[in-house]
């Protein structure tokens, strides 16, 4: 039996109504991101029934997928030119910098007869996607060029933080990016309504009041799925904590020592050797799950007296000595999935079935 990942829809539900809630009280705009899910019909439905403004994905074949779903949908990474054909089809949104890509998404839409519309991605100092703002002649141009294009509209400006660089939002860097948009709206005597100001690295600010007024917009994903606001790793209060689980079956039992015997390598198949401590002889369960299935760092036990010892490709190596319960091969072991990096691997495994758990 394929290990299986669980989604707590109720509690997805319950995050993302308490987005949307507090993020409407400002004025902001929440776009609900199905891209740690890969595009799970359930899980979207389930945010836009709480209120989502937009659904967003960085890949395009998730977006695909809920095609017939009637909301809008952006694309969140820069489409590639191989897909601009789909990004016209399936999107009506998209982040944007090249001005190659941006014109070809206009041939594409005019040939279709549609408008696309364009978020201009600015790089504030994360240093992942974006025109660096300080080269404002090099934004203008950009502007410029999009603003003469047929089928496409230039609905805002926007901009990431945390995911790469780690720098986290505050209100002297988002006043950088508004001061951008100010500038556009002057120069060029448009509107830009949409200021896309990032993601969950946001929301300590958002429930502080402190996101200043001419940001319009945030895009949420990783808190929807842990309950906690990424900068300081807080549980956000009223919010939903477990919302992934897995199940994955016992192949194994022994009783066995605890620290290895032999003369050690200097690296295993992952990496430097951990570091084992002598506990004496233990019982230990080996799990038919490894890190080819997954990011195994954020599995915590259901059973608290379960330790993970580690794992190699194919094997999960757990410690049951101190357990009530009698394991037996063949036995479901229960985990609550509490990371971003697990979840997103977990549910991006072809070896792992996928459970919305209503």
């Amino acid at each position: 039996m394929k290990p299986k990942v669980y989604i707590n829809i109720e509690g997805v539900k319950k995050n993302t109504l308490n987005l949307v809630t507090k993020a409407h009280q400002y004025g902001i705009s929440v776009a609900g991101i199905t891209k740690g899910c890969c595009g799970n019909e359930a899980f979207a439905k389930a945010q836009i029934e709480a209120g989502i403004d937009f659904l967003g994905d960085s890949r395009i074949e998730n977006l695909e997928k809920l095609q017939h779903l009637t909301i809008d949908k952006i694309l969140l990474r820069s489409p590639k030119l191989s897909e601009i054909e789909k990004v016209i089809s399936y999107t009506q949104y998209s982040l944007n910098t090249n001005l190659k890509v941006i014109q070809a998404l206009s041939r594409v839409a005019v040939k279709k007869n549609v408008n696309h519309s364009i978020i201009l991605m600015v790089d504030i100092g994360d240093l992942r996607e974006g025109i660096w703002h300080e080269n404002l002649n090099d934004i203008y141009n950009v502007v410029e060029s999009i603003i003469s294009l047929n089928g496409i509209t230039l609905a805002g400006v926007g901009t990431n933080f945390t995911c790469f660089g780690g720098i986290m939002p505050t209100e002297e860097n988002y006043k950088l990016l508004i001061k951008v948009a100010d500038k556009i709206r002057k120069r060029f005597n448009i509107s830009l309504p949409i200021v896309s100001g990032g993601n969950s690295s946001s929301l300590q600010m958002l429930y502080e009041g402190k996101i200043p007024k001419g940001i319009t917009h945030l895009r949420v994903n990783q808190s929807i799925y842990t309950g906690i606001e990424i900068g300081e790793g807080n549980q956000i209060s009223n919010w939903e904590t477990e919302i992934v689980s897995l199940q994955a079956e016992i192949i194994e039992i022994q009783v066995k020592p605890s620290y290895p015997q032999g003369t050690f390598a200097i690296m295993n198949a992952f990496g430097p050797i951990k570091n084992f401590k002598d506990k004496g002889m233990r019982k230990r369960a080996i799990v038919a799950l490894g890190r080819q299935d997954m990011n195994i760092e954020g599995l915590k036990p259901v059973d608290s007296t379960i330790t993970v010892e580690g794992a190699s490709s194919d094997h999960l190596i757990l410690d049951i000595t101190d357990s009530n319960v009698n394991y037996s091969i063949g036995h479901m072991v229960e985990f609550n999935v509490t990371t971003y990096a697990s979840i997103i691997t977990a549910m991006a495994s072809p070896f792992i079935e996928k459970v919305a758990n209503i």
